[in-house]
């Protein structure tokens, strides 16, 4: 038979293993919790960056209204003067040509900004060339848009008279006025008679010159334009070109000519 005491060191024992059976459950109790209820870490969207594209400004042409500041000096030459209002009315102008109009800024006399001329162009051509204004360069009509002037003065005719009719020509001249028109109404146009040239020069008569002149008056004053005569200050006694304008070719002029037609150009303009 078994005593009392035998019994006591196996209930000793029974109970450190339910002991130790109760302490494996709470631990993997607790550790199952802290499973289950850790929270995930949120990944969060990493910002987009924003990239603002800015425009490529656009080249814009001045807008009208004097977009050009234009110095027009003019000091006394050969006989000729200008007073301040004379000048101030010569700055407003626009010179629109061929070879012997680009004489006006080739001699110095004028800026070329205000000089939309270069060799070779007749009424007929001008939409083939391009001129040099204000740093830019333009067909006659956006050379104009650019300057805006409150005067336009066309002087051409020169490359125009042998190859085609007095007829054809003044069309021509018409057809360029109305364009211009178009784009500054608020211009006036005037159209120059053809310069003469030396009654030796085989290149044309003299009396063809003015007959073209003759046309085109008519018919740019019939249509509402107006007409500029810069030939008869430049005539000698027999209707060809006076010596003393002559640039040596027998039909360019020279620095006298150009103020001779500025000149004219301060009495008739306006």
């Amino acid at each position: 038979m078994k005593t009392k005491t035998n019994r006591i060191p196996q209930i000793v024992f029974l109970a450190v293993i339910i002991v130790a059976v109760l302490v494996a459950v709470i631990v993997r109790l607790v550790q199952s919790k802290q499973t289950t209820t850790e929270t995930p870490q949120e990944t969060l969207a990493q910002p987009t960056e924003t990239v603002v594209v800015t425009p490529t400004p656009t080249a814009t042409l001045p807008q009208p209204s004097s977009q050009i500041s234009v110095s027009i000096d003019l000091p006394d030459y050969d006989g000729y003067s200008f007073t301040d209002s004379q000048k101030a009315l010569i700055s407003n102008c626009a010179f629109v040509g061929d070879s012997i109009c680009s004489g006006l800024y080739v001699y110095g006399v004028l800026p070329q900004d205000i000089v939309v001329a270069v060799g070779n162009v007749g009424i007929r051509s001008i939409d083939d060339y391009t001129f040099k204004v204000n740093g830019g360069e333009y067909n006659a009509l956006d050379a104009l848009k650019v300057i805006a002037p409150k005067y336009v003065i066309f002087s051409m005719g020169m490359n125009d008279i042998n190859i085609t009719s007095a007829e054809t020509y003044c069309e021509n001249y018409l057809n360029m006025l109305k364009r211009t028109h178009d784009i500054l109404p608020q211009s006036k146009l005037y159209v120059a008679s053809i310069t003469p040239i030396d009654a030796a020069s085989s290149f044309a008569s003299n009396d063809k010159i003015n007959r073209y002149n003759a046309a085109v008056k008519q018919a740019v004053e019939g249509a509402g334009y107006n007409y500029i005569d810069i030939a008869t200050s430049l005539r000698d006694s027999t209707g060809g070109m006076n010596a003393r304008f002559s640039g040596g070719d027998g039909i360019h002029i020279n620095k006298s000519g150009y103020y001779s037609i500025l000149n004219d150009v301060v009495k008739q303009v306006g």
